[in-house]
C-alpha cells in the first residue's frame, strides 16, 4: 500500500497528505480489518491528532484499491461551518438521498459529536434494510461515544483510538521530507520538547508557532468539547485547573493541592466534588488519560488514587513555555502513551512499603513490569528501579526503560533498555 500512496503523489503532487498515509499506515490497517463488517467504526482521538487525514488516506483506498466508487462514499466533515446549522432529521434525510441501492454505501461522519442526538441518525442507518451503509464516525470525545452508543450498539460497534505521532512516525515524517541527517537521539530530544501533534511538524521547530497552535488545540478542546458539553459557569477557574493539571500531570494528584492552587488564583474555594468532575472532563475529552493502581499481589485494580497523563508531551510542555522541570515525568508520559498506542492497559504497581513499579502493561495473556528513569547515574537510583522490580515474585518479563545508551539483560532476568531503541522497535 506504501507504494501506491508514492504514485499517487507523483500524479496529484499532494505531498502533505502522503506523509499522513505512509507513517500511519497501522491506522489504516486496523480501519480495513473492519471493512464491511456489520459494526459502526468508532475512530476517537484528541482534537488535531490526524483522525480527519485518515479518514482521506481511508477514502483514497476505497476508491484506488478497493474498486469502490466516489458515489459510494457519503462523507461530512462538522467542524466545517457550511455544516453548522445540520440538524439529525436533515442529515439523515440527506444520506438517504445519496444512498445507491444494491451496493454498500460508505458513510463517513467526520467530528459527529457537533450534530445533536447524532445516535438516532446512526442506528437507522444501521438498521436500514433497503440500503447498505458500512459506517464510520470520529470524535474528540470518549465519553461522548462511550455513553451515547453503549446501550444502543452493545456488541455492535469498535473503537479505533488514534493517538499523536510517536517517535518512530516522528522520524519517518522527517525521512519523507527529505532531512539530510536523521540522528536519532537528536531527534527524541526535540519529540520529547515539543511533542508529535501533526499539526506543528511542518513549523520547523519555532516554538512561537507551536506555542500558538498547541494552545489553541487546547483553547478549542476546552470550548468545544467541555464548556459547551458541560455548561461550565466559572470557565476562567476551570481553565486555570486545565493549566495545573497539564504542569505537573504523571504525579498523584491531592484534590486539596488542586483546591488551594485555585483558591490562591481566584480567590474563591472549589470543592473536592468540583475538582474530581473537572479531571473527569479533560480525560473525557483526551486531552489526559487516567491510571489507576494494580494490586500486584491480588491481582486487583484499585480505584483509591490515580495519576493522570497528558496525550502529548508538547501539550504539556507549552504550559511550562517549553522548558523542562522533569525529564524523568516527561519519559514516563512517553512510555505511557506509547504503551496505549501499542495496546496495552496501562496501571500502576502498589507494593508493599509504599513501593511502586511505574508501569504495569497488560494484553491478553502478556504482561510487562516495567521502570522509567531518566539516567541510572547512582547507585540510590539504580537500587530504586531494579529494587522495586526485584520485589516482584512472580515470572512476568521486567524491563528498565531509561536515557541511558544501555540495553543488556542481567542476572536476575531484568531487560534494561535505552528509551530510544524500545520506542522505535
Amino acid at each position: 500500500m506504501g507504494q501506491f500512496f508514492h504514485n499517487l503523489a507523483k500524479m496529484s503532487n499532494y505531498v502533505k497528505m502522503v506523509y499522513m498515509e505512509l507513517v500511519r499506515q497501522k491506522y489504516l490497517d486496523r480501519i480495513l480489518k473492519w471493512k464491511d463488517k456489520h459494526v459502526i467504526k468508532i475512530i476517537t482521538g484528541v482534537r488535531r491528532s490526524g483522525k480527519s487525514h485518515i479518514l482521506n488516506q481511508y477514502k483514497e483506498v476505497l476508491q484506488h484499491q478497493q474498486h469502490v466508487t466516489s458515489k459510494q462514499i457519503i462523507d461530512y466533515d462538522f467542524s466545517d461551518e457550511k455544516f453548522a446549522n445540520l440538524d439529525r432529521t436533515s442529515l439523515h434525510k440527506a444520506i438517504l438521498g445519496r444512498a445507491i441501492k444494491n451496493k454498500i454505501n460508505y458513510v463517513i461522519l467526520d467530528e459527529i459529536q457537533e450534530i445533536k442526538e447524532f445516535e438516532r441518525v446512526v442506528i437507522s442507518l444501521f438498521e436500514n434494510k433497503s440500503y447498505k451503509f458500512d459506517i464510520y464516525l470520529t470524535g474528540s470525545n470518549s465519553k461522548l461515544f462511550s455513553a451515547s452508543l453503549a446501550t444502543l450498539f452493545t456488541g455492535r460497534n469498535i473503537e479505533i483510538k488514534i493517538y499523536p505521532f510517536s517517535l518512530s512516525e516522528y522520524v519517518d515524517w522527517m525521512k519523507l521530507n527529505n532531512a539530510k541527517h536523521i540522528d536519532k537521539y537528536e531527534s527524541f530530544e526535540k519529540y520529547v520538547l515539543l511533542g508529535g501533534m501533526p499539526i506543528i511538524l511542518e513549523l520547523n521547530d519555532d516554538k512561537e508557532l507551536i506555542k500558538e497552535r498547541l494552545l489553541k488545540v487546547v483553547d478549542d478542546t476546552l470550548e468545544e468539547d467541555i464548556k459547551r458539553r458541560h455548561k461550565i459557569y466559572g470557565f476562567d477557574e476551570f481553565k486555570k485547573f486545565t493549566e495545573y493539571v497539564m504542569k505537573h500531570n504523571g504525579t498523584i494528584f491531592s484534590t486539596l493541592n488542586i483546591s488551594n492552587y485555585l483558591k490562591s488564583n481566584n480567590r474563591t474555594k472549589t470543592s473536592h466534588i468540583t475538582i474530581s468532575k473537572y479531571l473527569s472532563y479533560l480525560c473525557e475529552s483526551l486531552l489526559i488519560y487516567k491510571l489507576n493502581f494494580y494490586n500486584t499481589k491480588s491481582k486487583a485494580i484499585l480505584d483509591v488514587s490515580s495519576k493522570y497523563y497528558s496525550v502529548d508531551t508538547g501539550l504539556k510542555n507549552v504550559f511550562n513555555d517549553f522548558g523542562i522541570e522533569d525529564y524523568g515525568r516527561l519519559l514516563e508520559n512517553i512510555v505511557f502513551i506509547e504503551l496505549l498506542r501499542r495496546g496495552f492497559s496501562v496501571y500502576v504497581a502498589k507494593l508493599r512499603g509504599n513501593k511502586e513499579v511505574d508501569f504495569v502493561a497488560k494484553k491478553e495473556k502478556e504482561l510487562i513490569y516495567i521502570q522509567v528513569a531518566d539516567r541510572l547515574s547512582t547507585e540510590a537510583i539504580k537500587e530504586r528501579e531494579y529494587g522495586n522490580l526485584n520485589r516482584l515474585r512472580d515470572n512476568y518479563k521486567k524491563i528498565v526503560i531509561t536515557r541511558d545508551r544501555l540495553n543488556f539483560i542481567n542476572d536476575k532476568g531484568i531487560e534494561t533498555i535505552n528509551i530510544v531503541d524500545w520506542l522505535l522497535e
